[in-house]
């Protein structure tokens, strides 16, 4: 019986906390929803992304969406939450990532939001990516989620990304 008690009692903390969670400022706004992922895949050599809350910003159907040029034609490539999920295992990123907003536009209204986010990223080679993000969000159950990411990496240092991104 009374392990039946403290199973319980750790349930509804587990709970608690989760509901919380939700409710933090990362949550409620789309703005910190697109630097936290950033945040997430920024770590150090030989840490790991914690790619279970990694989910936890996104629905379960988000799909994410690097679009590029090959030849000077334009490809993408585009990959569901689970399969970009394992991508955050690689040896690229354990050997140490770091992203972060070089600039961002939000535009909302009724329950939707679009954050347009120029980007800057490190790698453990110290190759540069710049970059610009696009992140749909739809506001439901109490809190924003994002629905699919798109971007693009710059083909000339950044020279060629519009002013308007790269302003906070």
């Amino acid at each position: 019986m009374h392990t039946h008690k403290i199973l319980i009692c750790a349930f509804l903390v587990i709970c608690c906390f989760t509901a919380m969670g939700q409710t933090s400022k990362v949550f409620q706004d789309p703005n910190e929803m697109a630097k936290e992922t950033q945040r997430i895949i920024s770590i150090e050599a030989g840490q790991k992304i914690d790619t279970a809350y990694f989910k936890t910003l996104f629905l379960p159907t988000a799909h994410f969406t690097v679009v590029g040029q090959e030849n000077g034609n334009y490809a993408h490539e585009t990959m569901d939450l689970d399969a970009f999920s394992e991508m955050l295992t690689d040896e690229y990123y354990s050997l140490g990532y770091h992203e972060e907003s070089t600039g961002s536009i939000v535009e909302e209204y009724n329950g939707i939001a679009q954050v347009i986010q120029s980007f800057k990223g490190l790698d453990s080679e110290n190759q540069v990516g710049i970059g610009v993000g696009s992140y749909q969000l739809i506001y439901s159950d109490g809190r924003w989620w994002i629905a699919n990411m798109i971007w693009a990496n710059s083909q000339d240092g950044g020279k060629d990304i519009p002013d308007k991104y790269l302003k906070n």
